[in-house]
């Protein structure tokens, strides 16, 4: 890493962990509280945020995302118990912290310089009282943690949010032949699932939708056209377990759930308990990769019934995880 590269994430990683405590209570916080508080301006601290959730590469069966990010045109809300409790961490996890609070101390004014050696000494002291790594869990690691691109359209989006003006968007649903143009009053930008989506009202067929981000052909800005938002409209309406509730189309997905785990689903809106303890329930079906790993995380307590491409989705999935595992 160049020290130009160095020294940009040693500022990124010390504005993280001045944001992060204020946001750990799960709740929306002003944009501009958070950024003074990282000593830096809105559009900054909410790049730094997404790097908590960007990531690339293909996600492993039964993959739970563990963080939830929002933001509208003046909030930003982070949902995650990783940011509530002591973290468990490897021990090249607690070095490469140990390298980054070293980067740090250089940087940082010298009546600061005693307070970064101070933490630098206890992650060494926990580092080495764990066992060294082995090189499953250091691949592991290095493919869960892997950042990926911003989405193409990401800033534009932010910015018509931030501004409150409309968009034009062309966009390509998940079953459609053909991009559509429609004309949305954006919301806010939320991430579930692995994805960014755009929650807004939508012009074209009058009802609010949530579009894939990475799904936008175009995105232009109708400066002249201000956004209109509902009041008290809050993006947690739209969010449950992770995964947004509205869906740019109609379909569902329905699971059975054995009576192994009947009583934990039994609670959820619309389950259906059957003559034989078991649970179906239906789930607004956003796209058919969450649908996968949600059903994949139950093993064989989940069963697909419908739609019948989740189905066979599920079962490929399961015959190349055998296949991968018949090579090791």
């Amino acid at each position: 890493m160049s020290p130009a590269n160095a020294a940009q994430a040693s500022e990124q990683l010390w504005r993280l962990l001045l944001a992060i405590p204020a946001l750990a209570d799960g709740k929306p916080h002003a944009i501009e509280e958070i950024a003074e508080r990282a000593g830096t301006d809105p559009l900054t601290v909410g790049t730094d945020l997404r790097t908590l959730v960007d990531r690339d590469g293909p996600e492993p069966g039964g993959f739970i995302e563990s963080v939830q990010l929002t933001f509208d045109a003046k909030r930003v809300q982070l949902i995650s118990r990783d940011f509530r409790r002591p973290m468990g961490l490897t021990a090249s996890e607690l070095h490469a912290i140990e390298l980054g609070l070293a980067v740090i101390q250089r940087e940082v004014p010298p009546e600061e310089t005693r307070l970064v050696e101070a933490a630098r000494e206890r992650l060494r002291l926990a580092a080495t009282e764990l066992p060294d790594d082995d090189g499953a869990e250091a691949e592991r690691a290095a493919t869960l943690g892997a950042m990926a691109p911003t989405p193409l359209h990401l800033a534009a989006l932010r910015g018509a949010i931030v501004r409150g003006r409309r968009a034009l968007v062309r966009y390509q649903a998940a079953n459609a032949t053909e991009v559509s143009d429609r004309t949305v009053h954006p919301f806010g930008l939320v991430w579930a699932g692995g994805r960014w989506y755009l929650v807004a009202f939508c012009d074209t067929s009058n009802a609010m939708r949530v579009f894939r981000v990475d799904r936008l052909v175009t995105v232009g800005v109708l400066e002249d056209q201000p956004a209109v938002i509902p009041e008290g409209f809050a993006l947690e309406d739209v969010l449950r377990e992770g995964r947004v509730l509205a869906s740019d189309g109609h379909e569902a997905l329905r699971v059975s759930y054995s009576a192994n785990i009947a009583r934990w689903i039994a609670e959820r809106p619309g389950a259906e308990r059957q003559v034989d303890g078991s649970v179906v329930v239906e789930h607004p079906l956003l796209d058919d990769d969450w649908a996968v790993r949600h059903v994949l995380q139950y093993g064989p307590d989940a069963v697909v019934m419908s739609p019948e491409r989740v189905r066979v989705a599920v079962r490929a999935r399961l015959e190349a995880m055998s296949a991968s595992d018949g090579r090791q």
